[in-house]
């Protein structure tokens, strides 16, 4: 019995050197692994932190727009209808004949009065204005002249008058007017007294 515990004894007995090992702190082990551990967490956020600059580099942020003052546009109140002015029709000038100089109707010689009769002036010459030209004569004398135009042919060589009986004493005087410009023909006092003219004078050719 007493080898058998010696055996034991020897079973159970650990070396010297194993127990010197388990002897030893374990202060030394767990700051190791804390290190270890320290310094893996720090390798990791280094590379999650370059991964994420490495990618998020790549997409560069857009540029804000820049706010475009916007301008407000006041209403301005409209105008008020103009009143529409009334214009005046202006006056067509009137063509106002030139005063003619007067003339003195009134014969020195006889006394008669040349306004007094009035003469229609017949263009018997063919001859262009012949019976206008005669007129402003007349007018020029201060003789009536009511109306001119041609007369029933142009056959006619000299001038004639033709003159009422009422008006008869104008004859000799209408005859020496006449004569200053004109040939004088035939004369006579049987004028029509339905005629508007108190004398009758026919332009000729001479």
């Amino acid at each position: 019995m007493a080898m058998e515990e010696e055996q034991k004894d020897e079973i159970f007995q650990a070396p010297k050197e194993f127990e010197s090992r388990l002897s030893r702190p374990r202060s030394n082990a767990n700051i190791k692994r804390y290190l270890a551990i320290i310094f893996l967490i720090v390798v990791l956020g280094l590379l999650i932190f370059g991964v994420t600059r490495f990618f998020g580099g790549g997409n560069k942020p857009e540029p804000t727009p820049t706010p475009v003052p916007t301008i407000e546009v006041i209403p301005t109140e409209e105008p008020s209808p103009t009143e529409k002015l009334k214009t005046t029709p202006t006056e067509k000038p009137t063509n106002t004949p030139t005063p003619k100089p007067t003339v003195n109707p009134v014969d020195k010689a006889t006394g008669i009065d040349r306004s007094k009769l009035s003469i229609q002036v017949l263009n018997g010459s063919g001859a262009a204005g012949a019976s206008k030209k005669a007129s402003d004569y007349f007018e020029g004398l201060g003789y009536n002249v009511i109306q001119t135009g041609n007369a029933e042919n142009f056959n006619f060589e000299k001038t004639t008058i033709q003159i009422k009986s009422s008006q008869e004493n104008f004859l000799n005087l209408l005859k020496s007017d006449l004569a200053k410009n004109y040939s004088v023909g035939t004369t006579s006092a049987d004028l029509s007294s339905n005629q508007n003219a108190d004398a009758v004078v026919t332009i000729g050719k001479e």
